[in-house]
């Protein structure tokens, strides 16, 4: 049983002091505790209050973006439904082109609706197009089917038009070719074989074209073998007045070399010499009166070999 002197024994082997502060540092920090615990309520709250606030400034934007986007989408829907009822009225009076620079006008409306309404339109303008072209004008009536051949794949008109027109248009580009290989001189050896060249491809059953070709091939190789042996072709100046080859005979055998001066020239030909070209050149004299001549020089591997009057030769 314990006695009030035990009790005493007891309490001053505790040491009372430190119990009672003890005490008071506990009071201490449970207020301490419920401080924080304070704080952070309010803090949580506050957080809440403006996030509440972000909240309803998004949901206010949201509001505001969708009440702009619906505005500008009946703007645009307006907008199209006139161009659109414009293109229809300038389709159905024949002027489909005008309702395509209106289309192109307002492109920034593009929707499914309009690509359809100018898909018509580009049809019509097309078909206004033919109406309007001669019977006669393979060239145009094939591009014309041509695009609407693109346009409308599945539509076999356009494409048997097209099939009949290209074929009109080929055998009229034939006959023209042929009149023009009929004109040829025959020793235009390289231009006779490039046109009966196209003829082939125009008309490969043809056999008249292949054996023209193939004869004037022959001459042509034959001629180039032969002109092989006067070196290579001379080329005019990137400014087209004369020929290296005759700028430096001239500047050896000229009375005035130092005011020579190179002022046209002619296309390169040949004859059994060697290359021929014509150069006009001037000078000035020992008293400064300036004079210009044309001559004829015939040239063979890189030098020339002959000079002649401007009369010798005359180029057709």
């Amino acid at each position: 049983m314990l006695t009030a002197k035990s009790a005493v024994r007891i309490f001053a082997v505790m040491n009372i002091e430190t119990i009672k502060e003890f005490i008071k540092s506990q009071k201490v920090l449970l207020g301490c505790i419920a401080g924080g615990v304070l704080l952070i309520v309010v803090a949580y709250a506050i957080f809440t209050v403006q996030q509440s606030i972000a909240e309803e400034k998004a949901r206010i934007a949201e509001q505001n973006r969708v009440e702009k986007e619906r505005i500008l989408k009946e703007k645009q829907d307006g907008q199209r439904a006139k161009v659109i009822d414009t293109m229809k009225k300038l389709i159905e009076t024949g002027n489909s082109e005008t309702a395509l620079t209106v289309a192109e006008q307002n492109k920034a409306l593009m929707n499914d609706e309009l690509r359809a309404m100018i898909h018509l339109a580009t049809e019509k303008d097309l078909l206004e197009r033919i109406e309007r072209t001669s019977k006669w004008n393979y060239a145009d009536l094939a591009k014309y089917y041509g695009e609407l051949a693109d346009l409308d794949p599945e539509n076999s008109k356009y494409r048997k038009e097209l099939k009949g027109y290209d074929k009109k248009l080929r055998k009229k580009l034939e006959r023209k070719l042929y009149a023009q290989a009929q004109a040829l001189p025959v020793r235009d050896f390289k231009a006779n074989m490039d046109i009966y060249e196209e003829l082939m491809q125009l008309n490969p059953g043809e056999k008249l074209y292949k054996s023209k070709y193939e004869r004037y091939r022959q001459q042509y190789e034959s001629f180039m073998k032969e002109l092989s042996k006067f070196g290579p072709k001379p080329q005019l100046s990137t400014d087209r007045k004369f020929y290296p080859e005759v700028k430096e005979y001239l500047s050896k055998n000229s009375m005035y070399p130092e005011t020579l001066e190179m002022e046209s020239a002619t296309d390169c030909y040949y004859t059994d010499a060697g290359w021929l070209v014509g150069c006009t050149y001037s000078e000035k004299n020992e008293v400064g009166t300036k004079f210009s001549e044309f001559l004829w020089f015939t040239i063979s591997n890189s030098t020339v070999q002959k000079v002649e009057s401007g009369g010798a030769y005359t180029v057709n």
